[in-house]
C-alpha cells in the first residue's frame, strides 16, 4: 500500500538520516538498518536534508551535509517506499521545481516534505514553504502525497501583517498548509502530550469551522541512548521539558527510560484523541537519532504499534 492511500490508516514511518557524502560508507550503514527495511509495519522511509548554515559577509549559505536526499531514497527504494526532504528556500524557484519534478518522475519517488529555512529571519534565494506547496500543485497525481512539518506549541511572531504582538499558532499553520496542497506534516519530536493536544483540538476546530477534511499528522517519537544524543537533540531546537529532562539524567538506563516517556506520550496523546472526539487522521512517525540507535527504534516501535490500531 502506497503512503498516499493509507494515509487515513494510521501509517507508520521511519526517519533515517542520509549518509554523509563519504558514499563508500553506504552499504555498510544500509547493514546497519535492513531490520528496519523489511519490517512489513512500517510504510515508507522519511529521508531528511540535512544541511550546514555559515554566515559569511552578511549573507546566510545552506551547504548539504549528506548525500542528497533523493540519492539515498533512490538507492533504498527496492526495499522500501521513501519521502524525500527538500528545504525549500535554499533554491531558487526554477531549480527547486526542477529538483522537485526530478524525484516524482525521473526518480519516481512520490513523496515530498517541504522545509522551511532553518531561522525564520534567514534570506534565502527559494520559495516559503507554502510558496513551494502552490508551485508543486500542477505536479499532485493521485499517487503524489506532500508533506510538511508541524512543531507542537510553536507560536511565530507576525511580522508587518497583524497588531504588535500578534502571533500565528501552529494550527493555523498547518491549516494554511492543508489548503496550499499539503496532504501530511510531521511533527518535531514529541516529549510533551499536552502542546500535541492542544494542537490537535485546535486545529480540528478550524477545519470543522472550514468543513474542511484535516490533513494527517505524524506524531515523531525517538529513543534517548546517551548524553551526546540528549545535546543534539537540543541542538535541534527539540523542546524537552524540565520534568522530562530531570527523568532522564536520574536514570540508569536513559534509553529505556526514553523510550519509557515516549511510550506514555504516546499512550496520553490517543487516549486524549478519542476522549476529546478528535478526527484528525493519526500516524507515527519513529526517529532515528543516533548511528546506533536502530535496534532501540524498532523496540519503540514494538511498544507503541499496538496503539495505532
Amino acid at each position: 500500500m502506497s503512503l498516499k492511500s493509507s494515509l487515513r490508516n494510521r501509517p507508520v514511518i521511519y526517519e533515517i538520516v542520509p549518509p554523509r557524502k563519504d558514499t563508500s560508507r553506504f552499504h555498510t550503514e544500509l547493514r546497519g538498518v535492513e531490520d528496519v527495511l523489511h519490517d512489513s509495519r512500517i510504510t515508507a522511509i522519511n529521508v531528511p536534508e540535512l544541511v550546514n548554515r555559515r554566515e559569511q559577509k552578511g549573507r546566510v549559505h545552506y551547504s548539504p551535509a549528506t548525500i542528497p536526499p533523493e540519492e539515498y531514497a533512490l538507492m533504498i527504494k527496492e526495499y522500501k517506499e521513501s519521502i524525500v526532504n527538500i528545504i525549500a528556500p535554499r533554491l531558487p524557484k526554477e531549480e527547486f521545481l526542477r529538483r522537485a519534478r526530478r524525484v516524482l518522475y525521473e526518480y519516481g519517488i512520490p513523496n515530498l516534505v517541504l522545509v522551511g529555512r532553518e531561522r525564520h529571519d534567514d534570506i534565502l534565494p527559494g520559495p516559503e514553504v507554502l510558496q513551494g506547496l502552490r508551485f508543486l500543485k500542477p505536479e499532485r497525481r493521485d499517487h503524489v502525497a506532500l508533506g510538511g512539518i508541524c512543531i507542537f506549541g510553536r507560536r511565530t511572531r507576525i511580522l508587518g501583517g497583524g497588531p504588535r504582538g500578534s502571533f500565528l499558532d501552529e494550527s493555523l499553520r498547518v491549516f494554511v498548509k492543508a489548503k496550499a496542497g499539503c496532504d501530511f506534516v510531521t511533527s518535531q519530536i514529541a516529549f510533551d502530550h499536552r502542546r500535541a493536544l492542544e494542537f490537535l483540538v485546535s486545529y480540528q476546530k478550524l477545519c470543522d469551522r472550514d468543513h474542511r477534511r484535516p490533513l494527517t499528522v505524524f506524531v515523531s517519537l525517538t529513543t534517548v541512548q546517551s548524553l551526546s544524543i540528549l545535546g543534539l537533540i537540543d541542538s535541534l531546537d527539540v523542546t524537552v521539558p524540565s520534568r522530562v529532562r530531570k527523568r532522564l539524567l536520574a536514570s540508569s538506563e536513559m534509553a529505556k527510560e526514553s523510550q519509557r516517556i515516549s511510550v506514555e506520550v504516546f499512550r496520553k496523546i490517543m487516549e486524549g484523541v478519542e476522549r476529546l472526539g478528535v478526527q484528525i487522521p493519526m500516524g507515527l512517525q519513529i526517529e532515528q537519532v543516533g548511528v546506533n540507535s536502530g535496534d532501540l527504534s524498532l523496540e519503540l516501535l514494538d511498544s507503541l504499534h499496538g496503539m495505532l490500531h
